[in-house]
């Protein structure tokens, strides 16, 4: 008896274990069962006014090489191409006009730096020499100096004042008090030349040093402007010959094109739905066809706005198609509220059943069997469940507690 009891407490203890990691993953997944495979959907519209000669496009096709649909407009008009010639021909002219003024300025602009550079050295060797004498001279005056000095020195401490008369003694005082003030007058040489010459490094000139070089300096200063003006108007040049070239091809281009134009879909491309037939006459801007991008599969999931707040762009998912066992890795790539102008993007399936409360949650994925399966248009419109880990029932218990 005690036996059956042991055990069968050990089946319900089994019972209750088992299910936990499975529980615990739902407690910490947030899955969302409403949504569908979606693409977006791209119009093409009739470029040119003609006639559809050839259409190759059908819905549920992919594009090859040869073009979707081809327009033929037997009425070809005139552009103004030989105006547009003319203007290139003149902007041509004017603007090598003005670069061969550049070239002269430059050139006369590298003359009048290179006698700069030659006046400012000799400036610089001129101010050096300078500073090496007033150094030289600096050292004799201190010696002198320093011989004063002692004269000085030596006469006021003498035991026996009589032995020197008066006279000697002012000039001894005398010599001293020179040697102090040439010596002086040499160190503030030096620092002026010194000064100077760092002013001289510094491209800074004084007009009593070299009136040569402030006059090259003006020249200099006079050719920098003109040199600007030029620049502003080769660029103004090159502004208006680009502008003409773009107008210029573009009036070729519709010279050509109008006649016949042929519409190319990216290689990706799924024919959605076709709104033209061949021998239809349309006007510009008509609707030819639509198509979805293949290679950018995504879901279009529905959430409410109270559970948006924990879904984030670049969040990671996991999804399975209805009827399939397979799990397939996506990335949130776009958040929108219920109440958001985007809502309304065209895309080629999207959940048919939504409430007010209702955002929108787009979801990239990549399955490369729906990429070749365009018979079926790659699974679009196909139903499926999300699931967005970190979330959990204790979120979503709060985020409805708080609609």
């Amino acid at each position: 008896m005690h036996r059956k009891k042991w055990f069968a407490w050990f089946l319900v203890i089994v019972i209750i274990v088992l299910p936990m990691p499975a529980l615990v993953k739902y407690l910490q997944t947030y899955v969302v069962r409403n949504a569908v495979v979606t693409a977006f959907l791209f119009e093409v519209r009739a470029p040119v006014d003609g006639i559809v000669k050839t259409l190759a496009a059908k819905a549920g096709t992919v594009p090859g090489d040869s073009p979707a649909i081809v327009l033929y407009n037997p009425r070809l008009p005139r552009a103004g191409i030989d105006s547009l010639k003319a203007r290139h021909h003149a902007t041509r002219n004017q603007l090598d006009l003005h670069q061969d003024q550049l070239s002269m300025l430059e050139r006369r602009t590298t003359e009048y730096q290179n006698r700069l550079i030659h006046y400012r050295s000799l400036l610089e060797t001129d101010l050096d020499h300078t500073a090496a004498l007033l150094t030289a001279r600096q050292a004799g005056e201190r010696a002198g100096r320093h011989e004063a000095v002692q004269n000085l020195d030596r006469s006021r401490n003498m035991q026996d004042p009589y032995k020197l008369s008066q006279t000697e003694l002012d000039r001894i005082e005398a010599d001293f008090h020179d040697a102090e003030a040439r010596l002086n007058a040499t160190e503030a040489a030096l620092e002026q030349t010194r000064h100077r010459r760092k002013m001289v490094g510094d491209n800074l000139f004084l007009s009593e040093l070299s009136d040569s070089v402030l006059q090259t300096q003006a020249h200099m200063d006079s050719l920098f402007l003109e040199i600007m003006a030029c620049t502003r108007r080769i660029k103004d040049s090159e502004i208006e010959l680009a502008t003409i070239d773009v107008l210029l091809e573009a009036a070729i281009s519709d010279h050509d094109r109008l006649s016949t134009a042929a519409i190319h879909l990216p290689d990706t491309a799924l024919v959605w739905d076709v709104a033209a037939a061949e021998g239809m006459e349309l006007s510009r801007g008509d609707r030819i066809l639509s198509y979805i991008d293949r290679s950018r599969l995504m879901l279009d999931v529905v959430i409410d706005d109270s559970t948006l707040e924990w879904i984030y762009q670049g969040q990671a998912a996991r999804i399975r198609l209805f009827g399939s066992a397979e799990f397939l890795n996506g990335t949130v790539i776009r958040v929108m509220g219920s109440a958001s102008d985007r809502q309304n993007d065209p895309l080629a399936a999207q959940v048919k059943t939504k409430s007010i409360r209702d955002g929108r949650v787009l979801v990239s994925i990549d399955v490369p069997h729906l990429y070749e399966d365009v018979t079926r248009y790659c699974g679009v419109g196909r139903t499926a469940y999300v699931e967005f880990e970190g979330i959990g029932l204790v979120r979503q218990y709060l985020g409805s507690f708080f609609r």
